[in-house]
């Protein structure tokens, strides 16, 4: 779903989450920071992206973890968007991405809809 108010990650985990009992997997389209979030695979999120008119090479992906407590929460940009996007920015062919300017950058993006 691709969301259109901001929304308390409590109420994902306890209501949505309907996928993974430890983590919420999301895309962002960078650009016009838009985020969907908790399908159970990457590309369908991409796909609503796409179909929201984003483009392809402005959309990243990642999972945010959780314990049994939202202490232990983190963000693992690791996702299927990331492998092309790695290799438009030359940064190798694998799913995680690991330019610390774009994490952050997306990651104020995702606290900017989930809190």
């Amino acid at each position: 779903m691709i969301l259109n108010e901001r929304i308390p990650i409590e109420r994902l985990i306890k209501e949505g989450n309907k996928c993974y009992p430890d983590r919420i997997k999301f895309c962002i389209d960078r650009k016009r920071q838009r985020v969907s979030i908790d399908e159970d695979i990457h590309v369908i999120m991409e796909h609503e992206l796409y179909d929201d008119g984003s483009d392809y090479k402005d959309i990243f992906g990642g999972d945010i973890l959780f314990g049994n407590d939202l202490s232990e929460m983190k963000v693992v940009w690791e996702a299927h968007p990331n492998v092309e996007r790695n290799r438009e920015l030359q940064l190798g062919h694998g799913r995680e991405l690991t330019d610390g300017i774009i994490k952050d950058e997306l990651f104020d993006i995702l606290k900017k809809w989930v809190y």
